[in-house]
């Protein structure tokens, strides 16, 4: 009988190259594992084994892969083993969270809290008949539609967003579902083709690797159409003065270099530093850059053994983002990844940093004279999220493991919910005094579960 994985090329991780030398895992800026504990890990990996730290403790950073001496992949060796422990366990409960398919989603408990510019916005992007150049908006823009919506870059596309494509299962493949994610990249090659359209530009780089290389390359599902990096077709509208910085701004920024701009030899860091110069920001870098990047957190949700510390760990991770970029001085900090900005929102608020936090588009849009509505969507979202994460994790105590059917969205995805217990959490949230408290309460929880996971 054929096994799912005879559809995906499992032989990424190159076996025969690796030495175990142990360098991938002790020179990762999330593990810093000591040389000798590095060398078992990988060991235990190749082995088919958990091993103690790895499958735990990883963020998805994908550094392992830029420090492996002899370009063995190993980032691709930890998603194999977690797609085994998906395979033999299922997903944790608290990962309802991120599948648009399931009932109580994140896209499905927001909808409520969205403004009905929001909510115009997203029907307009999620019915438009694709033709042209299409932008795919993507799963995370989706839940901060007002960075983009309303702006005149829009005029350059046909804004496309539908959630079943998963960001083209880019977020599902940094948790190790592989097997789902080579589903996922058919469904989206048959949406794509049938659309018959020019050219697909994705908004976010991690969408643009999909694509370009893990879909046709690991999920033997080529794609056979245009694909344009968004941060390098702004570059050239702006160069080209088809599209006019009117009001240069005079921000010292630092970036955010996401996981996924590790991918692609490094194509992704530059484009939009020079956006940024070009919008008039000076840029003052991190201790961690490039592909030495910390996680923003996100990342931190993939861990396979402690399902109920997964959001400490990733807030943990997330506060260390927002130091490491607050030491810097900077006036604030940007991300070019709609996941990032809007997990990084949420540390910042939980935490009760001053930092401001842009997404690169809303730079640029500042720069084109657009008005932006800062912070107070960003602000107003964060805690609309936060009511939503502390929901999730109060239900997952109760729930249980469960697998990813269905990948497509049908008309009435989700079951009509009041959602009484969110709401109340809600409001509850926008009362001052208990959102300090609160704050004050997960201050405190966060290195508390870190330590006891140790």
């Amino acid at each position: 009988m054929k096994s799912i994985t005879d559809d995906r090329n499992t032989q990424i991780f190159n076996v025969d190259a690796c030495t175990r030398c142990g360098e991938c895992f002790h020179q990762c800026p999330e593990l810093s594992l000591p040389i000798d504990v590095a060398k078992q890990e990988i060991e235990s990996l190749i082995n088919g084994n958990e091993g103690r730290y790895v499958l735990s403790l990883c963020t998805t950073c994908r550094s392992c892969n830029h420090f492996c001496p002899h370009d063995c992949k190993p980032y691709q060796l930890i998603l194999e083993r977690w797609n085994d422990l998906y395979n033999k366990r299922g997903a944790p409960y608290i990962y309802r969270f991120v599948c648009p398919t399931m009932d109580l989603n994140i896209w499905q408990l927001l909808d409520m809290f969205l403004t009905l510019e929001e909510k115009n916005w997203i029907n307009d992007w999620m019915t438009r008949k694709p033709s042209g150049d299409v932008l795919l908006i993507g799963n995370y823009v989706h839940l901060l539609p007002f960075v983009i919506g309303g702006s005149r870059l829009l005029d350059y596309f046909t804004p496309v967003d539908l959630l079943d494509h998963w960001e083209c299962g880019a977020y599902l493949y940094q948790g190790g579902y592989l097997d789902v994610v080579r589903r996922i990249g058919e469904k989206c090659r048959d949406d794509f083709q049938g659309w018959g359209v020019k050219t697909i530009v994705p908004l976010i780089d991690a969408v643009h690797w999909m694509i370009t290389d893990v879909l046709p390359k690991e999920m033997n599902t080529p794609q056979d159409f245009k694909v344009v990096n968004f941060h390098q077709w702004l570059l050239e509208k702006i160069d080209q003065h088809e599209i006019q910085i009117t009001h240069p701004l005079s921000l010292r920024v630092t970036v955010h270099d996401n996981c996924y701009s590790k991918a692609g030899g490094g194509q992704y860091w530059d484009p939009p530093r020079e956006i940024l110069k070009r919008t008039g920001c000076e840029i003052v870098e991190m201790e961690h850059i490039r592909e030495c990047s910390l996680c923003c957190g996100f990342g931190a949700g993939a861990s396979w053994t402690r399902p109920i510390h997964i959001l400490f760990d990733i807030m943990h991770v997330a506060e260390k983002k927002i130091k490491e970029a607050e030491a810097t001085g900077a006036d604030a900090m940007v991300s070019y990844c709609g996941g990032c900005l809007y997990l990084l929102w949420t540390a910042r608020e939980l935490f009760g940093s001053k930092l401001d936090i842009y997404h690169i588009v809303e730079i640029q849009r500042m720069a084109m004279g657009e008005k932006l509505n800062y912070p107070k969507d960003h602000v107003r979202r964060a805690w609309d999220l936060i009511a939503i994460i502390s929901y999730i994790m109060i239900l997952s105590l109760f729930g249980s493991s469960f697998r990813i059917k269905e990948i497509a969205l049908d008309k009435s995805p989700w079951r009509p919910r009041r959602f009484v217990l969110l709401k109340l959490i809600r409001k509850a949230l926008g009362v001052p005094i208990i959102q300090t408290v609160y704050k004050k309460i997960f201050q405190v929880m966060v290195p508390l579960m870190k330590t006891k996971q140790k």
